[in-house]
């Protein structure tokens, strides 16, 4: 094969993959970022749940308030949760009504919400379950307070013993 022809070849292969490189980078970059075109996975919540169902971490919204001095308790607490699989809501301070937990507290609609069972048992068996309490954020609201430590073994998904919101 003479110099001049494969030089030639060599310019064609180069070329298309400059060409396919181009094609890929100009891809990414007129990609939407990720989350852009579907909401967002805290704003929405499962189904109604009946009786029987079963409710899984990886279904379930929590959002989780600080009612103590500890900085960063809420935070901490919602990463914990989801390392189990449940979706991140929102995090913050307690509103004045909920300064008096000391422990941790699940506000629900109702005691036998099957979400709000989920990520009371995240936190202890013997876990409040405030009914009718203020929704304060998207999902299952948990409230911590300074004698919160930490989560313990637990179900990541449990039968539902009643309908309830599940989220």
């Amino acid at each position: 094969m003479s110099r001049g022809r494969l030089s030639a070849i060599t310019l064609v292969v180069l070329v298309c993959i400059l060409l396919a490189a181009a094609f890929v980078g100009w891809r990414s970059l007129t990609a939407p970022f990720p989350g852009d075109d579907e909401p967002a996975a805290a704003a929405t919540c499962a189904e109604q749940l009946r009786r029987g169902d079963v409710v899984r971490s990886t279904d379930v919204t929590v959002s989780v308030y600080n009612a103590g001095n500890r900085s960063g308790l809420a935070s901490q607490t919602q990463q914990q949760l989801t390392q189990r699989g449940f979706l991140a809501g929102e995090v913050g301070n307690a509103p004045g009504a909920l300064s008096d937990v000391r422990g941790a507290v699940v506000l629900a609609p109702s005691a036998d919400d099957p979400a709000a069972r989920l990520v009371a048992r995240q936190l202890g068996r013997k876990v409040e379950i405030r009914v009718g309490a203020d929704d304060l954020g998207p999902g299952v609201d948990v409230v911590v307070g300074d004698a919160f430590r930490k989560l313990v073994k637990a179900p990541q998904k449990m039968k539902a013993r009643a309908a309830g919101s599940g989220c």
